[in-house]
Formats: structure tokens, C-alpha cells, sequence
């Protein structure tokens, strides 16, 4: 039976209705998560429409992004991309030798698991960015303004800064930090070498490694000495990212200067 709980009430079969936060100004979403699923949706070809959770709306299990498929909700980046690729049998984009799927699970922990925690700390530190207009300033005024500024923003970077205490990364110095970003981003650009994706033809693995590392790119860090490093001693990763949005994010720049959660991405 359909949820009682649901955003998109008349839903369309087989559409997927993907609740995440509204746009951003510098990326479509600060969301690693949200990106991914997103991106994963382009890959497939998969049918779907963007709802905006308004900054308050969460998933059940409490947890943005989520989607809404056949009047049911789905939650966790990674469980909604599984249901996806069985639901709409997607399963060429999970093809792989018994080997390259030991070294994929492999990269999905590290950017997952592991380089994950760069970003967040950098938000622990400093998520100001997010109130100004390379966040979601543009979508907000006088009181919530304010409020987002002045009262979530500190309370955000306080709960990440006990995350990270938690998961070990804020006992690190800077200079660790920088220096466990780059033997990812090596093990990344290795991977990759001179291949157009991860393992040639793009599968799943690649929507995960384009939103994680779109978030060191286009967001600010508590360093730029990764974004840095990563153009110079990793162009392959700029070539790779570049090349999955211009093939699948070719309103990137439109996204993020409208704001417009439904921009037309396929173009005729």
C-alpha cells in the first residue's frame, strides 16, 4: 500500500520524485549524496523530478536526500541507488569482472568513508560560505536569513566538529589531513590513468566518485592546497569530472545561477 506520508501525492508511475535540498550557488547541491543520486539518475536515463525539501524535510529515517517511487519513500544515497538499478534493471551499469568489483567496493569506501571526511571537516571549520551567494543566500531573506546565518550555521559546523572528533579526522593537524586527501586522490587519478572512466564504460561507481569530488572542486576547503594538488598532480581527476558534466550536467552553469531545481538537461 502507497505511504501516507508522501511529498508528491499524484505521483506518475515509475517516475522518481528525488527530495533534496534546493539549489546551491557554486554547485547544484552541497550534498555529496544528493549529487550522486542525482548524477546516478542522468547515467541511467532514469525519469525523474526534483522536490525541494525547504530546508526541513527528512526522509523517515531521517535523512536528506530521499526519493519517492511508486508511492513508496526510499532512503540512504546508496540503498536508493540499489533499488534504482533492480527496480529499472540497470544492472550494466553494476558489470564488472569478480576483480573490478573487489577494487570498486574498494574506491566506494574510500570516497565514502574516507575522503567524505575532508569535506566535513572543512565544514566544521568555516560553513559560513553556505549563507552567502555561493550557497543558498540567494533563496533567502530577512528573518530566515538571518536565522541561517547567525543561528544554523553555528550550530551545523558545532555538530560536524563532534563528528569528526568521533570518526578520528578531528584529532588530525591540518597538514595530516592534507596529506591523507592526497594518497586518495592518488589512488583516484591511478585508477583512472588514461581511461574515460573508472573502469572504461561508466557504471555506478563514477556518479559516486563525480559528487564526492565535486565537492573538493567547487566548495570551499579548509585548504586550497587539495584543489591545488588535484590540478596539478591529478589532471586526469579535472579531465574525468569536466567530462561526466559535460555529458550529463550540461546545465550546470544554468543550475546554479537560476537556482531551478528542473532545469531541461537533455537536450533535443
Amino acid at each position: 500500500m502507497p505511504s501516507t506520508k508522501l511529498l508528491k501525492r499524484d505521483w506518475e508511475k515509475d517516475h522518481v520524485y528525488l527530495v533534496q535540498f534546493p539549489r546551491a550557488g557554486t554547485i547544484p547541491t552541497p550534498s555529496p549524496y544528493a549529487l550522486k543520486v542525482e548524477t546516478f539518475l542522468r547515467i541511467a536515463n532514469i525519469p525523474y523530478t526534483n522536490i525541494s525539501n525547504d530546508f526541513t524535510k527528512k526522509s523517515s529515517k531521517g535523512q536528506i536526500p530521499f526519493i519517492e517511487l511508486n508511492g513508496r519513500q526510499h532512503a540512504d544515497s546508496s540503498l536508493i541507488i540499489d533499488h534504482l538499478v533492480e527496480h529499472f534493471e540497470k544492472g550494466s551499469l553494476e558489470s564488472l569482472s569478480t576483480s573490478d568489483k573487489s577494487t570498486a567496493r574498494a574506491f566506494y569506501t574510500l570516497l565514502e568513508h574516507h575522503l567524505v571526511w575532508v569535506m566535513f571537516y572543512s565544514r566544521s571549520q568555516d560553513a559560513s560560505w553556505l549563507a552567502t551567494d555561493k550557497g543558498f543566500a540567494k533563496l533567502l531573506s530577512g528573518v530566515k536569513l538571518f536565522a541561517f546565518k547567525n543561528v544554523l550555521i553555528g550550530r551545523m559546523e558545532k555538530m560536524l566538529k563532534g563528528r569528526c572528533m568521533s570518526q578520528g579526522i578531528g584529532h588530525f593537524t591540518k597538514e595530516e589531513i592534507i596529506g591523507e586527501a592526497k594518497k586518495d586522490i592518488d589512488a583516484i587519478s591511478g585508477q583512472l590513468g588514461s581511461k574515460q572512466f573508472l573502469f572504461g564504460d561508466i557504471k555506478t561507481i563514477d556518479a559516486t566518485a563525480f559528487a564526492h569530488l565535486s565537492q573538493l572542486i567547487y566548495t570551499p576547503q579548509f585548504s586550497d592546497e587539495i584543489k591545488n594538488y588535484i590540478e596539478t598532480s591529478a589532471p586526469n581527476v579535472i579531465d574525468y569530472i569536466n567530462r561526466i558534466k559535460v555529458q550529463y550536467w550540461p546545465d550546470w552553469e544554468e543550475t546554479i545561477s537560476t537556482a531551478n531545481m528542473n532545469t531541461e538537461w537533455k537536450k533535443l
